[in-house]
């Protein structure tokens, strides 16, 4: 993996949120209606997810979507 990349700012806080929830991506997954693979590509800081789904991973999570968005 080249340096850079472990240098890219993480964008948003989908996992951190998860854990503070107790909730897994495979519930959030069921949730949304999201697949379980997009679900962990967010997760996992490897794509950002759509506003559409941004919107509905923090509804499934109960918090305002600005939470999900590291500033």
């Amino acid at each position: 993996m080249p340096y850079f990349w472990n240098m890219a700012k993480r964008l948003h806080r989908i996992n951190e949120v998860l854990k503070e929830k107790g909730k897994s991506g495979y519930w959030l997954a069921q949730e949304t209606e999201i697949t379980y693979n997009s679900i962990n590509r967010y997760v996992n800081n490897k794509v950002e997810p759509s506003l559409t789904n941004l919107f509905r991973i923090a509804a499934a999570l109960k918090v305002d979507p600005k939470e999900l968005i590291n500033s």
